[in-house]
């Protein structure tokens, strides 16, 4: 938004101006503190306004003017002391990323009751218990209202809920029905056993997770617990396959929580700047649907008189056209509207609050083992190891009370109390509070206040309680986390009891440590500010179950990909003598079919008639593939590769001078870094595409196949890279090389039993030479094409071109006699390339973008990177991937998750020899288990299974074939040659994927509950589609074609 900085840097050097231009100077500074807000939170205001930028400078300049002049009068009350505010934007530019930390700061310099000026919107804001008792009990029903925003208008329905409708009969009406039908201790202990039964599945998942001691989002976890437990009261149900109902809630609180500069500037109302309004309406309207359907069945449900626990629908459907005043047959009556605002209150105040609150206690909890231990006693003593917590335990829990406490102490749910609005000119502490005012109570700094906790008011210190009477009910007003008064908060038992008895089965059913040997000092504690004070990065942690009782599940199966025998192997080779090697005896072998019948955790294996020796450590692997390269380097013969070019291509072609030729052909005329480069602004054009068709979708809020996208862009860019096109309509081009992978990676039965291959039993030979006729005779056509068209000046040669142009040379123009380039030699290297360049590449971003969806706090640290980087307002370009050292990290840790190719390709050993004292035949397939490799608890610690790509930090570990820890494109002679090609390809999609869109889960699907299963073939795609909505989040809204 240069306009707005533009003016902000003139205005500010020119203090001498007459005042209508130091007004304008204040617009200027008003628009400068937008582009700030803009920058912290790229959602809050469109790239282009509504009206130009000057014409807008103009009109605020006018208004502004003219309310100046309004407001000139004389006010000889004394009012409450504050730091000098700006025109127009009074302190708005003061507040910064963490308001309740920086009016902390202001209170310790102005005092407990302080004034600002937000906008136009006069402010008090409270710092102190006394002058929280002043405000809220002594003058309680004086403070009594809320204030109007934007965004309560439309969540609560025009202020018919209960948080924040105005003071009166309505209110106080609205309230006692909540309090009386819905929140009183008698309804809270009627969802006792649904809170149970939610709670044992919690354990039951977290305890399959301690079994392969997998590191835990306890954020993610905890708030999708808390999600259900609130929607199961409310709606009777935690799903509904007909609404995104989760997402939904989910966007509503997001927009509750966002700051809204046209609730302190009310004239930038009609602009909506922010896009806010519009958003709100739809929201909520999306959510009035949702509603109206599940009223309605719950409507049906009652006629068909279905017995069963009532949720609060059900309550409130009951008081249905009642009067919300039972004194007052005359009165107003419930209506849907009313019973709508409430839900939607309920929600707000349920699905936040508590899982914040279990989130912080877990976090001091982890950096406090001394607490968390004197926890685990009292739970111990009060409970018993050979059960689980229920709810009738908790009275008993003294020091869980304690704990808690400390926790809303220390972080309150929400920083800043709700607003109030002062009702009349009102003088407190001889200080003048006029009418309309907003009064902030900073519940934050009230808890950690020294003067009332004494110098160690930042330590998390329980047994401070101890021997206290201080209650967090709203009585004492040092510790207010709910609020006080006529509107503190009705829903405290509730909220309460959901958080003591999550946090106390975590606490007693599991012990708890940080990931990655991270120390307790080291956990990060910084907040987020919003709706609540949640974490500012999700807490991770590994559990450990601890209990002694019989319910807990221990899982036998260990994940694999399609190879589950070849996963964990144990050496069973005989040491041997070069005098008396013997082949290693291994497992019984049946006859003929030997081992193929097995499953094992085995090392030497018969596959049918081929022996068989798989290799699945770094040192076993070096041996293979650096020790002895030369021994190995020869490929076995496939019966699919004989009819796909499979002898003339670089990945299947017998170990020799015509291998040693082809492969010097493609790493000196296709694969370099220079012939890579001259295809950027290829890339470039094809990935442009992709986002804008992306974009679109994101509109329309779409839920996208993005498995299906980026296979579909990666096979046009491969096509357009080497065939010099993506579409011929005379040729099914996808469609074969589709098929070509498909039959190329299936298992064939006569691979292994060669004797079986006259009959052809699985009928992949009949579809191996359809295939390979199909695709012959469209590479003869294409070839044919390109030797007939004369290229134009400027032409971008195709791979097909470079080939053509040294077709008949030698490939050794040194060596008599060499193996020239034909047109066969041609199509099999032209093959390896589109598979190459499509297939792998589109598995590697497939699953990068499935663990970053997995896992927000990387993709959160990925985009920062890329906003550092690249900035908000373009596009990533080819020449941005060398500064992206953190994405670096995330493609070396999904390449050793999910290697595009499991088991590397096979190798064959071309003579007899003992490695390591084992004997090793001629002709004995070596297959070597990069996905192991990759997940070896002995290379990569006991969190090998976990998404981390900060262990590479300070890490010199690379994937280019030099450590054996990491070899996804194999080592040696027969490494993959195209590696800079498909890594370009892979950082690129997957920079601008992640630049360019948020992304979340369809229908409701929490983070963890993503399927992330593999299918075999001759890459490792996931088994299911990757389903995403995609949210475009840069600053501009044009694309170039």
């Amino acid at each position: 938004m240069k306009c707005e900085v533009y003016f902000f840097s003139i205005f500010t050097f020119q203090a001498n101006i007459h005042s209508a231009v130091t007004h304008v100077s204040f617009v200027a500074g008003i628009l400068h503190t937008f582009s700030i807000f803009n920058q912290e939170k790229s959602e809050m205001f469109p790239e282009t306004l509504a009206i130009p930028a000057l014409l807008l400078v103009v009109f605020i300049f006018v208004v502004s003017v003219a309310v100046l002049k309004a407001k000139q009068g004389q006010d000889n009350g004394k009012h409450p002391p504050g730091p000098k505010p700006l025109p127009i934007i009074g302190h708005l530019h003061m507040l910064g990323k963490l308001p309740h930390r920086t009016l902390q700061s202001l209170a310790a310099k102005y005092g407990p009751i302080m004034s600002l000026k937000l906008g136009q919107v006069p402010t008090i804001v409270i710092s102190s218990p006394e002058t929280a008792e002043l405000f809220l009990k002594t003058h309680d029903i004086t403070f009594a209202s809320r204030p109007k925003s934007i965004s309560s208008h439309y969540i609560s329905y025009g202020g018919k809920g209960l948080v924040f409708s105005e003071y009166g009969p309505y209110w106080r009406n609205m309230r006692k029905l909540c309090t009386v039908q819905l929140l009183i201790a008698s309804k809270v202990e009627m969802y006792s056993p649904l809170r149970s039964e939610l709670l044992a599945e919690f354990v039951c998942f977290l305890q399959k997770t301690a079994s392969s001691h997998e590191v835990t989002d306890v954020s993610d976890t905890v708030g999708d617990l808390i999600e259900n437990l609130t929607f199961k009261m409310i709606f009777g149900r935690s799903k509904d396959d007909r609404f995104d109902v989760k997402n939904l809630v989910r966007e509503v609180l997001n927009l509750a929580g966002t700051f809204n500069v046209a609730d302190y500037l009310p004239w930038l109302r009609m602009f909506d700047l922010q896009g806010l309004v519009k958003r709100l309406k739809k929201v909520c309207k999306s959510f009035d649907v949702v509603m109206e359907q599940i009223i309605k069945d719950h409507e049906q449900d009652s006629d068909k008189e279905q017995k069963g626990q009532k949720d609060f629908v059900d309550i409130l459907l009951a008081l249905l056209h009642q009067p919300l005043d039972p004194q007052d047959e005359h009165g107003p009556v419930i209506e849907r509207t009313h019973i709508k605002a409430i839900v939607m209150t309920m929600i707000i105040a349920g699905v936040d609050t508590s899982a914040t609150t279990v989130e912080w206690a877990m976090s001091e909890l982890l950096k406090h083992p001394r607490v968390m231990k004197k926890l685990q006693d009292e739970l111990e003593s009060v409970v018993g190891m050979n059960r689980k917590v229920e709810e009738t335990d908790m009275e008993k829990l003294t020091y869980l009370d304690l704990v808690v406490k400390e926790t809303l102490r220390l972080y309150p749910v929400a920083p800043l109390l709700v607003p109030r609005e002062c009702r009349e000119d009102v003088t407190i502490d001889g200080y003048s509070i006029k009418k309309k005012s907003r009064v902030i109570v900073n519940a934050w700094a009230l808890g950690r206040d020294s003067k009332v906790w004494s110098d160690n008011a930042e330590e998390f210190c329980p047994d401070r309680f101890s021997n206290s009477n201080v209650d967090i009910k709203g009585f004492d007003f040092r510790l207010i986390p709910f609020g006080s008064g006529r509107r503190g908060c009705p829903g405290i038992h509730l909220g309460l009891t959901t958080a003591k008895i999550v946090l106390a089965q975590l606490v007693h059913c599991f012990n708890w440590e940080l990931p990655l040997g991270m120390s307790p000092d080291e956990l990060d504690m910084t907040e987020k500010f919003g709706l609540t004070m949640p974490r500012s990065k999700h807490l991770l942690a590994v559990p450990t179950y601890r209990l002694t009782d019989e319910q807990h599940v221990r899982s036998n199966t260990t994940h694999s990909p399609s190879h589950p025998s070849l996963i964990n192997l144990h050496p069973t080779h005989h040491r041997v003598t070069t005098e008396t090697a013997t082949v290693s005896s291994g497992l019984p072998r049946l006859p003929i079919i030997g081992n193929l019948h097995m499953m094992g955790p085995i090392m030497s294996l018969q596959l049918g008639n081929v022996p068989t020796v798989v290799v699945s450590s770094p040192e076993a692997a070096e041996l293979f593939l650096k020790t002895h390269d030369a021994v190995f380097a020869n490929r076995p013969k496939f019966e699919a590769a004989q009819y796909t070019y499979g002898p003339e291509s670089v990945a299947f072609a017998e170990y020799g001078a015509y291998w040693r030729g082809v492969r010097k052909v493609c790493t000196t005329h296709l694969l370099s870094a220079s012939k890579v480069e001259r295809f950027a602004p290829l890339r470039k054009r094809e990935v442009g595409a992709m986002v804008e068709w992306l974009r679109e979708a994101a509109a329309a809020r779409e839920v996208v196949n993005l498995s299906e996208r980026v296979g579909e862009v990666l096979i046009d860019m491969a096509c357009k890279m080497v065939l010099g096109r993506n579409k011929d309509y005379r040729f099914d081009l996808k469609g074969i090389l589709l098929e070509t992978m498909s039959v190329s990676g299936a298992f064939n039965l006569a691979d292994y039993l060669p004797w079986f291959r006259p009959f052809d039993l699985q009928g992949l030979t009949q579809r191996s030479k359809k295939i390979s006729k199909a695709l012959d005779e469209m590479l003869e056509e294409i070839i044919e094409e390109h030797e007939g068209v004369p290229k134009a000046e400027g032409h971008l040669n195709d791979f097909i071109d470079t080939l053509l142009s040294l077709k008949d040379q030698p490939m050794h123009r040194h060596v008599e006699d060499a193996a020239v380039i034909d047109k066969r030699s041609i199509k099999g290297i032209v093959f390896d390339m589109v598979i190459g360049a499509s297939e792998t590449s589109s598995n590697v971003i497939e699953w990068a973008i499935s663990e970053l969806v997995r896992h927000p706090r990387v993709m959160e640290s990925v985009q920062d990177e890329l906003k550092d980087v690249v900035g908000m307002k373009k596009m990533v370009e080819e020449i941005d991937l060398a500064k992206l050292s953190y994405l670096d990290m995330v493609v070396k840790e999904t390449l050793r998750l999910h290697p595009a190719v499991p088991l590397l390709a096979p190798h064959e050993s071309m003579e007899d020899i003992v490695i390591e004292g084992y004997y090793i035949k001629k002709k004995s397939r070596i297959i070597i288990n990069a996905w192991a490799i990759g997940r070896n608890p002995t290379v990569w610690s006991e969190n090998a299974h976990m998404f981390y790509p900060e262990r590479f930090v300070d890490s010199n570990i690379d994937f280019k074939g030099q450590d054996f820890q990491l070899i996804p494109f194999g080592s040696g002679r027969r490494s993959c040659p195209g590696m800079v090609m498909g890594l370009n390809i892979v950082k690129l999609v997957i920079a601008q994927l992640v630049h360019c869109f948020n992304w979340e889960l369809p229908y409701g699907i929490a983070h963890h509950e993503l399927d992330m299963n593999e299918k075999s073939g001759l890459s490792m795609p996931r088994a299911t589609p990757l389903l995403l909505i995609p949210t475009y989040r840069l600053l501009y809204q044009t694309f170039v074609n």
